[in-house]
């Protein structure tokens, strides 16, 4: 006699995971494996004569096109980098001046009957 309430008999037990196993099969066959199979751009040749003297100032990837080591932001100048900083921080500087001045609290001795019970 079957039971109430239960909530898969046994043959489509066997059915639902013979299909859940073929899905599992099916995405491993999809997804690649070992990263996927190389990278969008070109290896770089090995060095065939000496370095020359600036070559360490390269950062050589293994890329055909090697990016230089150190950073070369030309978007802001550094007499505009210092005028921002300095503005920032006076910017800061103000607020924090402001909110010492009109803080009322710090300056009250005692603790206002208010709040007292």
């Amino acid at each position: 006699r079957a039971r109430r309430g239960a909530m898969v008999n046994p043959p489509s037990a066997r059915m639902l995971a013979t299909c859940l196993g073929r899905r599992i099969s099916c995405i491993r066959s999809v997804q690649p494996a070992r990263g996927g199979g190389g990278g969008p751009v070109a290896s770089s040749k090995p060095p065939s004569e000496p370095l020359v003297e600036t070559d360490e100032l390269t950062w050589d990837d293994g890329t055909a096109n090697p990016e230089p080591c150190l950073d070369q932001f030309r978007l802001v100048g550094k007499n505009q980098a210092l005028g921002m900083l300095v503005m920032g921080m006076g910017g800061f500087a103000l607020l924090g001046y402001t909110l010492s001045v009109k803080d009322k609290p710090s300056k009250v001795p005692y603790v206002p009957r208010e709040v007292l019970p």
